[in-house]
C-alpha cells in the first residue's frame, strides 16, 4: 500500500489536491471516480509508513507458509492447462492442502467466483497470502489467456525466493548459536563466578584493572539493577525498531543494508535478482510497462529503491527506455543497465531478463554458500574477544594478588 499525490477536477470544475492510500494509481483514480472527480495527476509519494502497532496486530494473522503457497501455484497451473474449470480446479486443492489459512482463502475466493468476482478480484482480498505481485500476474495471465503459463512463472519466483530465504537462515544458524551462547556465558560468570572472586579481590585491596571493572559493572547490573537493566535493554531494542518504521529510518536503513560490510554485496545480488525475476515475470505475462514498474515499486521492499524505480518509471513516461534509469541510479549495478539497454534495442528484453535472472540466481547461490566461511573468521574473532576479556577480567587481579604475596615475604 503505497501514498499518492493527486490533483482532481470536480463536477463544477473546481481543482482539487490531495492525498489517497492505494495499492496503485489505477485505484486511487477508482477511488476518485466514486468520490464524483476527475483525476488530472497522480503521483507516488512513497510507502504508507506502518506502525509498530499495526505491524504487531499483523504478527497475529495465519500466514501461509511459503512452500503450500508453491505447492498450490504448481498445482493450479496444472489444472488450468488441463483445462480443469477454475472453481472445479479451486476446490479440489482447498480440499488437498494441508495449510489451515489457505484452505480457508481458497474456499472463500470460490464463493467470490461464483458472485461474480475475477479470480484476480478474490485473490486480492487476501493480501496476507496472494501479494501485489501474485494478483497482478493473475490479472495479466486472465486477460491474455495465459493463466497457466504465467502460475508456472510465479511459482518459479517463488521457489527462488524460498531458496534464498533457506540458504539466509542456514548461513545465519551458526553465528546466532555462537552469540546466544556468549550472552549465556557472560550472565553465567558474571552472575554466578565473578562475584566470589570480587569478595578475594576486595579483602586483599587488589587494584582491579579495566577488564575486571567492566565486568563488575555488567555483573552488578544483572545481580542488583536487573529491575532497570532488562527493561532499558527492551527499550532499546523497541526505539530502534520504531524508528526503522520511520520514514527517515527506513530510508537509512535501507541505505545502510546496501553498504554493510561483507553482507552488503550479497544482498545487492538478492535484491538485484527480486527486480529482474518480477520484471521478467510480469513483463511476459504482458502488462504495460509502467504498470510493472508501479508493481516491481512497491514491491521491492527498499525505500531507496523504490525511489530510483519512480524515476524509472517518469523516463519511460517521457518516452525513454527502462535502462536509462538503472544507468543512472547508484544502486543499480552497471551490467543490469547495460542488459537491459542491450534488450531494449535489439527487441529481446525478455531474453536479456532471463539471463539477467539466471546470472543473478548463480551469483546468489554461491554468495550464500560462501557466506558461512565469511562468517566464521568474524565470529572466531568475536568470540576470541570476549573469551579473552572474561578470562582477563577474572586472571589479571589474581596475579596482582600474587605478587602483592610474594613481595610481602
Amino acid at each position: 500500500m503505497g501514498v499518492y499525490i493527486y490533483k482532481a477536477v470536480d463536477s463544477k470544475g473546481k481543482i482539487l489536491k490531495g492525498k489517497l492510500e492505494a495499492k496503485d494509481e489505477i485505484e486511487v483514480s477508482t477511488q476518485l471516480a466514486k468520490l464524483g472527480y476527475q483525476a488530472i495527476s497522480i503521483s507516488f509519494k512513497g510507502e504508507k509508513t506502518v506502525s509498530f502497532f499495526e505491524r504487531f496486530l499483523k504478527k497475529g494473522i495465519k500466514r501461509v507458509s511459503s512452500q503450500a503457497l508453491i505447492v498450490f501455484t504448481r498445482q493450479f497451473a496444472t489444472m488450468v492447462k488441463a483445462a480443469v474449470p477454475i472453481v472445479e480446479a479451486l476446490g479440489v486443492l482447498a480440499e488437498q492442502t494441508e495449510d489451515t489459512s489457505l484452505k480457508e482463502a481458497l474456499h472463500q475466493i470460490v464463493r467470490d467466483i461464483e458472485e461474480g468476482f475475477k479470480l484476480s478480484e478474490a485473490m486480492a482480498k487476501h493480501p496476507h497470502i496472494f501479494s501485489q505481485l501474485y494478483v497482478n500476474t493473475v490479472v495479466a495471465g486472465e486477460a491474455g489467456g495465459v493463466l497457466d503459463k504465467v502460475l508456472l512463472r510465479l511459482a518459479s519466483v517463488l521457489e527462488e525466493e524460498q531458496e534464498t530465504k533457506m540458504g539466509i537462515k542456514a548461513a545465519l544458524r551458526y553465528p546466532v548459536m555462537v552469540i546466544v551462547a556468549l550472552i549465556v556465558a557472560v550472565v553465567v560468570l558474571s552472575v554466578f563466578v565473578l562475584p566470589t572472586f570480587i569478595k578475594i579481590y576486595q579483602g586483599f585491596n587488589v587494584k582491579l584493572p579495566l577488564p575486571t571493572q567492566i565486568m563488575i559493572f555488567v555483573s552488578n547490573s544483572l545481580r542488583h539493577y536487573w529491575f532497570i537493566t532488562v527493561p532499558l535493554i527492551i527499550a532499546v531494542f523497541f526505539l530502534i525498531r520504531f524508528y526503522i518504521n520511520t520514514p527517515l529510518g527506513r530510508r537509512q536503513w535501507d541505505n545502510f543494508k546496501f553498504n554493510m560490510p561483507v553482507f552488503g554485496k550479497i544482498y545487492t545480488k538478492i535484491v538485484m535478482l527480486r527486480f529482474a525475476s518480477m520484471l521478467n515475470v510480469l513483463y511476459q505475462a504482458g502488462l504495460p510497462i509502467l504498470k510493472i514498474l508501479d508493481i516491481v515499486k512497491i514491491t521491492i521492499g527498499n525505500v531507496i529503491l523504490a525511489k530510483d524505480i519512480e524515476g524509472i518509471k517518469k523516463d519511460v513516461a517521457d518516452g525513454k527506455g527502462v535502462s536509462g534509469g538503472i544507468l543512472a541510479s547508484k544502486y543499480f549495478p552497471r551490467m543490469v543497465g547495460y542488459m537491459v539497454s542491450v534488450g531494449e534495442k535489439a527487441g529481446a528484453l525478455t531474453t536479456m531478463l532471463d539471463s539477467l535472472c539466471e546470472y543473478y540466481s548463480q551469483e546468489v547461490r554461491n554468495a550464500l554458500k560462501n557466506l558461512t566461511s565469511l562468517i566464521e573468521p568474524i565470529m572466531t574473532v568475536v568470540l576470541g574477544a570476549v573469551v579473552m576479556t572474561m578470562a582477563l577480567a577474572i586472571f589479571l587481579p589474581m596475579w596482582n594478588l600474587i605478587s602483592i604475596v610474594k613481595q610481602a615475604r
